[in-house]
């Protein structure tokens, strides 16, 4: 099941998700969609998530999923395993530029700037609504991905022994890569180092660390390209290998799922 994160919703599945989906289901995997809220709680979410999932499993008549998360999604589905019961029902949840620490960037902004705090999440909301995802005239959500919040989070919300745990990041590596990312990719280089233009790589790991991926050449991955949107992204490892599609990539989790026997 393809859980999407913050500012859009599960319906134009090919604008989110790019060719993601449609390669998986044509290289033979089944794939399912979260449909929880664009802007809604981490808590609200990962109720409609379970709904999501039981349906699934019912329609499917399966006893377990394998969960892939994006950004916060990824903390949505964590909630939902931990905290609503969810986790003999859950094979494995791999998660994609998901900030399980929060994004410190957004504190450190807060703490000196307010004023600028406030601009910046007004302009990220814009960017959202120019490029398709659901308008949203409250910043109550994003306190949810800041440093403070997450600590707390965490505390709470512990892993279940019995799910498999994985996870990815993503290096942007310039403001060229994706120009519309480029002011928060800036920003959060400063205070946090390698990103994708939003989530830095240490806040995206979480359980077994799969690696860092960006593109070819000069050429970086964004936080949206993560996830094929604009369907032009390709991805190499950082740590060793050729360059993929990212479509590839979503292939090479999901058969390594299997191999593993999730």
């Amino acid at each position: 099941m393809l859980i999407h994160g913050i500012g859009y919703r599960d319906g134009n599945f090919d604008r989110y998700w790019g060719r993601i989906p449609e390669f998986l289901e044509r290289h033979g995997a089944k794939v399912y969609f979260g449909n929880q809220d664009a802007f809604g709680k981490i808590e609200h979410n990962a109720v409609q998530l379970k709904a999501s999932a039981e349906k699934v499993l019912e329609d499917a008549g399966a006893e377990k999923l394998n969960l892939i998360a994006h950004s916060k999604g990824g903390l949505e589905a964590r909630f939902m395993i931990s905290c609503l019961d969810m986790a003999q029902k859950t094979a494995s949840l791999t998660t994609l530029a998901t900030p399980h620490r929060g994004i410190i960037s957004m504190d450190r902004i807060r703490q000196k700037a307010g004023a600028v705090y406030k601009g910046l999440l007004s302009l990220f909301n814009l960017m959202l609504l120019f490029d398709g995802g659901e308008k949203n005239s409250s910043l109550k959500t994003y306190e949810q991905l800041t440093a403070d919040y997450m600590k707390v989070f965490n505390e709470m919300v512990l892993d279940a022994p019995e799910v498999y745990y994985q996870s990815y990041a993503f290096d942007m590596k310039n403001s060229r890569s994706n120009p519309a990312m480029g002011i928060f990719h800036g920003l959060v280089k400063r205070i946090e180092g390698t990103n994708d233009g939003l989530v830095a790589v240490d806040s995206a790991k979480w359980g077994d660390f799969r690696g860092v991926y960006s593109g070819p050449g000069k050429k970086g991955i964004s936080h949206p390209h993560a996830v094929d949107y604009g369907k032009k992204a390709l991805a190499s490892k950082k740590t060793g290998g050729g360059v993929l599609d990212i479509t590839d990539l979503y292939w090479d989790i999901v058969c390594r799922l299997k191999a593993l026997g999730y």
